[in-house]
């Protein structure tokens, strides 16, 4: 009973990804297809999803453009390429007519853009969707209102509570996370007062933004300690305050995802934990449950994430093809076929461990294993 409850509820949350997913691999795979036809290079097949076809329809150009079986990805397939990664090619069977229009005549540097093309379209449509909500709604922001206070930290020296709504630092008035930021970013090292309202009560108190280390040396702190309620603030903003916020939302996304990639790498519990379409559809149906805004977000997310690992330079995703294309730039002299397919089984290789890992995280973070463990401990009691 519980294997049926539990898969049912997943298929549910994977259900609205998969839509997004198919949104989000249009416009990677459209920026491969636009800049490949700029470059001159032939496109036979623009596919949403793999496998059979399940409908399409063929251009004046020749591209072939179908819906696929399986909804979990897409590719474009171009004249002389041996499969839908376009690493290996085949243009043995290419008529000479025909041969400068595939991705494999054009130079280093034009191969180099038709691989850029996903993961920039990916990027320009995160900032699209993030300057479209700025400008319609106002840049967002949280409230300072606390919901929780880390041990030992600033705000619980100063004897601030979870419900408490912090209004000033410093003798500034604070309403939004990023006002208290700059404030103790500004103040650290010194001692200062906090303004923080309980009810209707208002309170000040002092605050030392540093500690003291055995020497008597201060460390300047810069955070409070605090973890907010996540209510949200619109600010109201121009067109041009809109497109500079999505492109500031972008760059400190990517940060943070490089971040929390290294502290993974490292082994620090802190780092990333790969999450496969079963956990991100959670999520995802937490934002649509949440309004229109979330989930628009959310997708920006997705798509931002997207193009970024894509830049990864893994053999098979396009900051391989990249990586690769580079030193044929550098040595100026294409690699060899043998090298090419050693270096393409091994990304194969770590692209498949990877999403493994991230189907056994969700199934430790759904309780499959832990079940999965119990049932055949049960099992072998009762042999």
């Amino acid at each position: 009973m519980f294997f049926g409850h539990r898969i049912l509820e997943l298929g549910a949350s994977v259900a609205p990804f998969l839509i997004v997913l198919l949104i989000i691999v249009f416009v990677h795979e459209m920026g491969h297809f636009l800049i490949a036809r700029y470059n001159g290079i032939q496109v036979s097949t623009f596919s949403v999803g793999y496998g059979p076809e399940l409908c399409g329809f063929t251009d004046k150009k020749g591209t072939r453009w179908r819906i696929s079986a399986i909804p979990v990805g897409g590719y474009v397939m171009m004249l002389g390429d041996a499969d839908a990664t376009s690493v290996k090619s085949n243009i043995k069977d290419v008529d000479e007519s025909n041969k400068d229009k595939t991705l494999q005549s054009k130079s280093p540097l034009q191969r180099i853009m038709v691989s850029f093309g996903g993961p920039l379209f990916n990027f320009l449509f995160t900032m699209i969707i993030i300057a479209g909500i700025s400008a319609w709604k106002g840049i967002p922001d949280v409230r300072t209102c606390v919901q929780a206070v880390n041990v030992g930290s600033v705000a619980e020296k100063c004897g601030i509570q979870p419900g408490d709504v912090i209004t000033g630092i410093g003798g500034t008035a604070v309403s939004k996370v990023s006002e208290m930021l700059k404030c103790l970013k500004t103040l650290a090292g010194t001692d200062t007062k906090i303004h923080f309202l309980r009810g209707a009560e208002e309170h000040v108190v002092p605050a030392c933004l540093y500690n003291v280390n055995e020497n008597g040396k201060k460390i300047a702190v810069h955070l409070l300690g605090i973890a907010l309620s996540g209510e949200m603030v619109f600010e109201r903003a121009s067109i041009a305050r809109s497109m500079s916020y999505a492109v500031e939302y972008c760059y400190v996304s990517v940060k943070s995802i490089t971040a929390g990639l290294a502290r993974a790498i490292m082994g620090q519990k802190d780092g990333a934990k790969l999450g496969s379409v079963f956990s991100i559809g959670k999520d995802l149906n937490k934002s649509l449950q949440q309004g229109i805004i979330p989930s628009l977000s959310f997708m920006a997310m997705i798509s931002l994430s997207l193009g970024f690992f894509n830049m990864l330079p893994i053999p098979v995703l396009d900051g391989g093809s990249i990586f690769l294309n580079s030193i044929e730039l550098i040595i100026r002299r294409p690699l060899s076929a043998a090298v090419i397919n050693v270096v393409y089984t091994i990304g194969l290789v770590i692209v498949a461990s990877l999403m493994l890992l991230s189907l056994w995280n969700d199934f430790e973070r759904f309780g499959f294993i832990k079940k999965i463990l119990d049932f055949a401990k049960n099992l072998c009691g009762k042999l």
